[in-house]
């Protein structure tokens, strides 16, 4: 789509949604849209619009969704959409946007929705949105903001899902997000949260996604979020936890997803999971688990995604994920499997997605793929398979996107 292809559109007058992310559109296509006034949600993500052609949109009385990720818009641009009183749902990740340009926001009092991630963005720019108080999903990771800076979110009683991910936020910060009792997500990755941190979330019961990522949280933290029985999703990977901390987990009954990978887990660890029995995905890349722990995850029926790249699981521990008939999606890529053990997964014909880079596995282990019709995508780059195994699988498995398309002579 181009500025050229907008003229097409220009007399849609009763169109509500526009999509037009990464397209060739331009400040000068944008004016063809002047007359759209019913437009309600209008995508304009990776084009090339600029401050200019915001200027358009300040006559769309009714807009309640703007994309504007990865353009060119910055301050001056923000100016044409302080009269958008409809707006509910503003995306500025990547923009040039600074604390500048939040002035003109603040009397965007029907704002829901704010995404200022990777923008210059700082701890004065958050005093711009103390008063918006219809604010329940902002984002702003990857900007300079600090534990300071999150005293103007305190207000923001109506907020539930906030990303602080790569900030510089920490354990002060924290405190100050401890009367937000209607948080629902919220993303610390890449920070320097600690335990001591995770006890100023310990009121936030009603927590259901929680994103810890190479954080200083250690299975002392762990324990602080026994008393979050609403998590759903709960991502621990690359920080300090070991299997004691696992043991915080076992009341977790509503847990669905779970991220290890990284950590010191063994297979003790897993032996504490056996009771999450609404488990769907299970990210354990990376840990110290082998054949045995594998065998402590046959009761997890309802698993679907399951990781086990760069683990020492064998041939045997394969064999014991046969009983899981609702799995998807398995990574094995980087594992001791073999040729040996994959007629065991023709009998796991739910499975969508399979990963066996790094493996060992040869043409004749391929073959056995052949009856896994279910199968969509098959990783076996770095595996000592030939052109002629490959095609032989293509042709069994002609819906399969298989990776590599062929080997290197």
């Amino acid at each position: 789509m181009t500025d050229v292809g907008l003229k097409e559109l220009a007399g849609l007058v009763r169109l509500q949604t526009l999509i037009l992310w990464d397209t060739d559109v331009t400040d000068a296509g944008l004016k063809e849209l002047a007359a759209l006034e019913n437009l309600h949600a209008l995508y304009l993500g990776g084009t090339d619009v600029t401050d200019m052609g915001l200027a358009v949109l300040a006559g769309l009385p009714n807009l309640q969704t703007l994309d504007l990720a990865a353009t060119q818009v910055t301050d001056v641009g923000l100016q044409e959409l302080a009269g958008l009183e409809s707006l509910q749902t503003l995306d500025l990740w990547g923009t040039g946007v600074t604390n500048t340009g939040l002035k003109a926001l603040a009397g965007l009092k029907n704002l829901q929705a704010l995404n200022l991630s990777h923008t210059k963005v700082t701890d004065k720019g958050l005093e711009e949105l103390a008063g918006l108080k219809n604010l329940r999903r902002l984002h702003l990771g990857f900007t300079q903001v600090t534990d300071t800076g999150l005293k103007a979110l305190a207000g923001l009683k109506n907020l539930q899902e906030l990303d602080l991910g790569s900030t510089n936020v920490t354990d002060t910060g924290l405190r100050e997000l401890s009367g937000l009792t209607n948080l629902r997500m919220l993303d610390v990755t890449y920070t320097q949260v600690t335990d001591e941190g995770l006890k100023e979330l310990a009121g936030l019961t009603g927590l259901r996604w929680l994103d810890l990522t190479d954080t200083q949280v250690t299975d002392r933290g762990v324990k602080e979020l026994a008393g979050s029985t609403n998590l759903c999703w709960l991502d621990l990977s690359i920080t300090q936890v070991t299997d004691e901390g696992l043991k915080e987990l076992a009341g977790l009954k509503d847990l669905q997803h779970l991220m290890l990978g990284g950590t010191d887990v063994t297979d003790t660890g897993l032996k504490q999971l056996a009771g999450l029995k609404n488990l769907h995905s299970l990210h354990i890349s990376g840990t110290k688990v082998t054949d045995e722990g594998v065998k402590e995850l046959t009761g997890l029926m309802r698993l679907r995604w399951l990781n086990l790249a760069g683990t020492d699981v064998t041939d045997n521990g394969l064999k014991e994920l046969t009983g899981l008939k609702n799995l998807q999606d398995l990574d094995l890529s980087i594992t001791e499997v073999t040729d040996g053990s994959l007629k065991e997964l023709t009998r796991l014909k739910n499975l969508r997605e399979l990963d066996l880079e790094g493996t060992r596995i040869t043409d004749a282990g391929l073959m056995e793929l052949a009856g896994l019709k279910s199968l969509r995508r098959l990783n076996i780059d770095c595996v000592q398979v030939t052109n002629a195994g490959i095609a032989a699988l293509r042709r069994a498995l002609p819906k399969c996107e298989i990776k590599p398309l062929f080997k290197d002579p």
